[in-house]
């Protein structure tokens, strides 16, 4: 077989140079590039297998398949173990691709002839190494089914270009995820799992738009642990997180899907309820202090209980939301003047 090397590489440039939608499975966007391989290969099936650990590797992953007809969760991807396979993988490690003419009698691939290539008739592979970072990641894998095949040095050097071409979307895979791992870090109180400050700033102003727009009322709640520096003081810091957390979850699970509980630091929360008046506002405030007063906090060795006081107020749409914070704020300090666990509107 003859490959023209520089056509098939600049169709596969061009492929993999399109944008693409890399925040779904490794099947979904390394389909295209596996399938052009095998097309331009003759092959009767090309897949991807990567390391479980690219430094300590004890196992290969099966990622994508021109064989699946549909995406495989991940639990059900085919696995190969370094401890069965010692050859292959001592092979894979090197980095070199592995042109097995004849699949069960080359040293690097007979080791499958019992296990896999009988079986599905395979009779030729070409495994092509994918590198992260120069370190060996994976491997493209291209078998054959028909004649024992004498691979060309055109067709080994096509087999790394896909190999590289599929190193670079799983690099900018990566790169998505780190991306969303750290737009949540940036939005998100790391100890209650809530929104934090800057999250709220950015919705607050993005739901007055909105609430001007519909001609809806927006309401803001603001809740502060009573006495919560008492409870740090006599039983610790870690305990004080504890608390934290059961007093989000808590307000959490009485909450509509769409009111948007905040961490503004500390011991003080917000709650924007999006279509709601104050007299609404002011009755989710309350059911919020009851639930929290009735919610018996347990620990390794104590049993604690807190009771919150709580800020309402409607927010001015005409105002930054700022303004509707201050105003909530001095609500709260009238809730302490007041004696603690109450609600007060202004």
């Amino acid at each position: 077989m003859f490959i023209d090397l520089s056509e098939v590489t600049q169709r596969l440039r061009r492929m993999s140079s399109e944008e693409l939608d890399v925040s779904g499975s490794y099947q979904s966007f390394l389909l295209d590039l596996i399938c052009e391989g095998k097309d331009t290969l003759v092959v009767d099936q090309v897949s991807v297998w990567l390391f479980d650990d690219i430094s300590n590797p004890k196992k290969l992953i099966n990622v994508a398949n021109t064989q699946w007809d549909n995406d495989l969760n991940a639990e059900d991807y085919p696995v190969l173990l370094c401890e069965e396979y010692p050859n292959y993988f001592k092979a894979i490690s090197t980095g070199v691709s592995i042109n097995a003419t004849d699949a069960h009698s080359d040293p690097r691939t007979a080791e499958f002839r019992d296990t896999y290539l009988i079986s599905n008739n395979i009779t030729t592979m070409l495994d092509a190494t994918i590198f992260k970072n120069g370190i060996p990641h994976g491997v493209v894998c291209c078998e054959g089914r028909g004649p024992l095949r004498e691979w060309q040095s055109a067709e080994i050097a096509y087999a790394e270009m896909v190999a590289d071409c599929c190193s670079r979307r799983l690099l900018v895979s990566e790169l998505w995820t780190l991306q969303q791992q750290m737009t949540k870090l940036a939005f998100h109180d790391a100890l209650t799992g809530l929104k934090n400050r800057r999250y709220l700033m950015d919705s607050g102003h993005r739901e007055i738009r909105r609430h001007i727009r519909a001609g809806e009322q927006l309401s803001v709640v603001m809740l502060d642990i009573d006495h919560f520096k008492r409870i740090n003081d006599s039983y610790g810091h870690e305990i004080g997180d504890v608390v934290l957390k059961a007093f989000a979850q808590c307000c959490q699970g009485t909450l509509r899907a769409e009111d948007c509980l905040c961490r503004l630091g500390g011991e003080e929360f917000i709650v924007l309820l999006p279509n709601t008046p104050t007299e609404g506002a002011r009755e989710v405030a309350e059911r919020l202090r009851i639930s929290v007063e009735k919610n018996i906090i347990e620990t390794a060795h104590h049993h604690i209980q807190v009771t919150v006081s709580c800020g309402v107020a409607q927010v001015n749409l005409a105002k930054p939301f700022s303004y509707s914070l201050k105003q909530v704020d001095h609500a709260i300090y009238d809730a302490k003047a007041q004696g603690r666990n109450c609600v007060v509107c202004c």
